[in-house]
């Protein structure tokens, strides 16, 4: 019988060969990121919330307090979903240094460097910062540049960015439509970031949350976004629910055919 010391070497060593692009990884996200049971409350609540905004008038007093609302309920649900993976051991929030920033997630045990395995995360920046924009409008160059300046100066040792929002950045495909050949606006910043740092910043929209109560989907959501960082195929990506196919014409009839 294997004593503890050495099965946690075989652990280790079965974890550096690890594949972070093959599918069977799917099984170990499911591991490492438990939903928490409040989420979809949470989520169902922002929805309800985001509904009452759509439909009241814009001169109505409580339309104000519903932004209000809708915005700490994003915060929240960013909180639930970064608290439910393994090996967290520190969730603060402050003002550091001049900027103040929604949330800070690390982890410092075996499971934490697992996870930073599977979100191409170095030890050395391990740390993720979140920030909860519930805006009508997306988010813009700007927003991405002072996370850019927070990442970089103020928390040096975070390797990755997280914005929650409703409905995406600026530059970004936009769903149906056509392969984008051009950088502009805050893509252009996340690429330019990216190349410049090895750090990397995200964007979840109010799909992408909506999917965050479902076992390992987290994992599978930021992995997904960085591979498309780095691919940069220029087009939006599916639901976290579907498969990712990017063919050209003669190779998709292939493999739509039963």
């Amino acid at each position: 019988m294997l004593s503890q010391e050495e099965l946690v070497e075989q652990v280790l060593g079965a974890l550096e060969k690890l594949d972070r692009d093959d599918p069977a990884t799917d099984k170990l996200a499911s591991y490492l990121y438990v939903a928490d049971k409040q989420l979809s409350k949470f989520i169902d609540d922002l929805n309800q919330t985001l509904d009452e905004i759509q439909k009241g008038k814009k001169t109505d007093s409580k339309i104000q307090s519903k932004r209000i609302l809708a915005g700490k309920l994003l915060e929240q649900i960013a909180y639930l979903s970064f608290r439910g993976l393994k090996g967290v051991s520190s969730l603060k929030s402050f003002q550091s240094a001049g900027p103040q920033y929604d949330l800070l997630i690390t982890g410092d045990n075996q499971n934490w460097i697992t996870i930073c395995k599977l979100l191409y995360l170095n030890t050395e920046s391990r740390d993720i910062v979140i920030e909860a924009k519930a805006k009508e409008s997306k988010i813009q160059d700007k927003d991405f540049a002072r996370l850019c300046n927070i990442m970089e100066l103020n928390l040096s040792g975070s390797g990755l960015g997280v914005f929650f929002t409703l409905n995406g950045a600026t530059g970004f495909p936009k769903d149906s439509s056509q392969r984008q050949r051009s950088l502009r606006d805050a893509k252009l910043r996340q690429v330019l970031f990216n190349a410049k740092t090895g750090k990397m910043i995200i964007v979840f929209d109010k799909e992408d949350i909506l999917s965050l109560a479902k076992n390992g989907c987290l994992i599978n959501l930021i992995t997904r976004k960085i591979r498309d960082l780095s691919e940069n195929t220029g087009l939006p990506l599916v639901p976290i629910t579907l498969e990712e196919v990017d063919l050209p014409e003669h190779l998709k009839a292939l493999h739509e055919s039963p």
